[in-house]
């Protein structure tokens, strides 16, 4: 075990308050894709013919996301919401990791993506420049504002810690944890994506692990998307 590290008992009896919310959390953590999609057929059906793409998908994600950490946040119980919500003031320590983090889940990204295709996965996505204000706007707002806080909140806040609540073994909660991250993305990023995010979540959750907050977590997920969604498309580095 690291210095530092919080035993996994520890981090159990710290997430009990979550115990009965297994169901709740994992319903809440993959519910803001199928609302953003529905967001999405709302408005084409409202303006039949009109793009929808980077804009719409950005804005109706981020406040799919927004809608559900709010309900989340009614439905839980003050001790359910520390748990859920828990954003500690980091230590130097944690703020240490989370910046080496940002490397290290790049590392990953790229690994599992080299891999996925050399195993002849594409991954799909969408393309857009920053040439235009509303799209800079759009993309701000939903991948690189909301999308790292609702995230860290929705996977390594609700389903870690209610896995962690009903006893499972952190390594195990963890790894449920990854893959429901992972498999949140497929509609957008398909198979390839799945595993490639899956690779990367594995830093924000040792993070949450280790320090028993999403604070470090939230950061090195904040620096991942700035550098994917702003940085690399800016410079034309993807």
């Amino acid at each position: 075990m690291m210095p530092g590290t919080i035993p996994g008992g520890q981090l159990q009896r710290n997430a009990a308050a979550l115990d009965n919310h297994v169901l709740i959390g994992l319903i809440a953590a993959v519910l803001p894709v199928p609302l953003a999609i529905a967001f999405g057929l709302g408005y084409q059906a409202v303006a039949p013919g009109t793009e929808y793409g980077v804009v719409g998908k950005n804005v109706s994600y981020g406040f799919s996301s927004l809608l559900v950490i709010s309900g989340v946040y009614v439905l839980f119980s003050p001790a359910a919401r520390a748990v859920a919500f828990r954003f500690d003031r980091p230590s130097k320590d944690e703020a240490a990791w989370a910046l080496l983090g940002f490397p290290i889940g790049t590392a990953l990204y790229l690994g599992a993506s080299a891999a996925t295709q050399a195993a002849g996965l594409t991954m799909s996505g969408y393309e857009y420049t920053l040439s235009d204000p509303v799209v800079i706007g759009a993309v701000v707002f939903g991948a690189v504002l909301v999308s790292p806080l609702a995230e860290e909140v929705l996977f390594r806040g609700v389903v870690l810690g209610t896995l962690l609540g009903r006893g499972i073994h952190p390594v195990v909660a963890g790894g449920v944890a990854i893959m429901t991250f992972g498999l949140i993305h497929v509609s957008l990023l398909g198979i390839a994506g799945v595993i490639t995010m899956c690779a990367w979540a594995i830093v924000p959750t040792a993070l949450r692990l280790r320090f028993d907050s999403l604070s470090g977590a939230w950061f090195v997920h904040q620096l991942n998307n700035i550098w994917g969604y702003i940085v690399v498309v800016a410079f034309g580095l993807g």
